[in-house]
């Protein structure tokens, strides 16, 4: 969904897929022109299991790419060309916007302690006078209903959720992850065929959508302003130092002191991991990603690079947010220490507007962004052994350090959008 107010410019994307890496939202916004300027490209990945991989994860052999470079290019393509005609045929809507706070049970699950659901659907709508444009559908749970046993491709719920919506409402409907970490699960019958539940949580999604778009707010004329801080992130996970040339595939890797490395500098790091174990804090590299915020009108969107847990959005450590499930299982051998968990106010009340979307995956994947209190991983090479409890979400994030410099980033724009009110 493109929008402007005759000045500036965004445009609203979501594909399809596990995550997007920085430099690839960067191609697209070099193939529109639209680097700095008035004009900004917000590119989320819906976090899809069942699409093709576009982060490398799963290559033919360990520590091998399985991007297919074609399919990369492909996406590139396709998105680019895609907001280029929207740019060109723009239309005078009235946008409307709704929020609702949505009971998860039979829909989503917390699979780590402590149990705290982002319970907020969020909806923007644009219409011109007699139709439906788009709408935009935010909401907080893993596109993975369909389970690690499926081979076939599919956009999971979200391609179910945006189905119903354009077939009920018109027009066109992207889908927006919200704080999906700490890990919020779809919350699936094992004794039902995996594309009915595909079908079943989608719509149920889609249909509390429509119903609260249908108690919406018309949203009045205003500005259309965009912001983005530039992130310098250390590489703290010692498998991404192993695995280091496969991250270079989508980020500008750089040394302790900002310098881009080169792709001999990255291999000569990676093999001095795996050689000479660990990689002193000199040498330590970085990764450059970014934090944004787009702001239409009273609706604030928030842009994190990855899987921000929820609890770090909206706190829930009194169990406010568990939704009748205990807030630490009663047989978890390594519950969270929550008395040294983060007091308030979290990010979404940071944000101070009632339309706040909290979008995660958003120009950028750096993995699962982990409170700092209960960060735990096994300091050696493969980060094994795993510590008890549920802890794999560090094996799967950047580094424990990234979590205080990305909240940073967003409560340094957020402040930025409140002293230029």
């Amino acid at each position: 969904m493109v929008l402007s107010d005759g000045n500036r410019t965004v445009a609203l994307a979501a594909i399809d897929g596990i995550g997007i890496y920085r430099e690839d939202v960067e191609a697209v916004r070099r193939e529109l022109g639209w680097q700095g300027g008035r004009s900004f490209l917000f590119l989320s990945a819906t976090h899809d299991h069942a699409a093709p991989d576009l982060l490398g994860l799963w290559g033919p052999l360990p520590a091998t790419s399985g991007i297919d470079e074609r399919y990369r290019r492909r996406v590139r393509k396709a998105a680019a060309t895609l907001v280029k005609g929207l740019s060109s045929h723009l239309e005078e809507v009235q946008l409307s916007v709704a929020r609702s706070e949505t009971d998860p049970r039979g829909l989503c699950r917390d699979t780590r302690d402590p149990a705290v659901i982002d319970p907020e659907l969020l909806a923007l709508q644009a219409r011109s006078k007699n139709r439906t444009v788009a709408t935009v559908v935010r909401w907080s749970c893993h596109a993975e209903v369909l389970g690690e046993n499926n081979f076939s491709v599919s956009a999971d719920y979200p391609g179910a959720l945006c189905s119903k919506i354009e077939k009920e409402s018109g027009g066109a409907c992207l889908f927006f992850a919200g704080d999906v970490g700490g890990l919020l699960t779809p919350e699936r019958s094992p004794s039902e065929p995996p594309f009915d539940e595909v079908q079943r949580i989608g719509e149920a999604v889609a249909a509390r959508a429509l119903g609260a778009l249908g108690r919406g707010e018309k949203v009045p004329p205003g500005d259309v302003l965009f912001n983005s801080e530039i992130v310098r992130v250390p590489i703290e996970n010692s498998r991404y130092l192993l695995f280091l040339p496969a991250l270079a595939a989508g980020h500008r890797i750089l040394d302790s002191e900002g310098r881009p490395l080169s792709r001999s500098g990255i291999w000569a790091l990676s093999l001095r991991q795996l050689i000479l174990f660990p990689l002193p804090e000199r040498l330590r590299p970085w990764v450059e990603s970014e934090v944004s915020l787009v702001r239409i009108g009273p609706v604030a969107i928030l842009g994190v690079p990855g899987e921000l847990f929820p609890e770090l959005a909206i706190g829930g450590y009194g169990g406010e947010y568990a939704f009748g499930r205990p807030l630490v299982g009663p047989s978890n051998p390594n519950p969270p220490k929550l008395a040294e968990a983060p007091k308030g106010p979290y990010l979404r009340e940071k944000m101070r507007s009632r339309f706040g979307l909290i979008v995660g995956l958003a120009n950028d994947e750096l993995g699962y962004i982990v409170p700092d209190y209960d960060f735990q991983a096994a300091p050696t090479r493969s980060m094994l052994p795993k510590p008890k409890g549920t802890h794999y979400e560090e094996t799967n994030s950047i580094g424990r350090r990234a979590t205080g410099i990305i909240l940073g980033a967003a409560e340094s724009l957020l402040s930025a959008r409140e002293r230029a009110r």
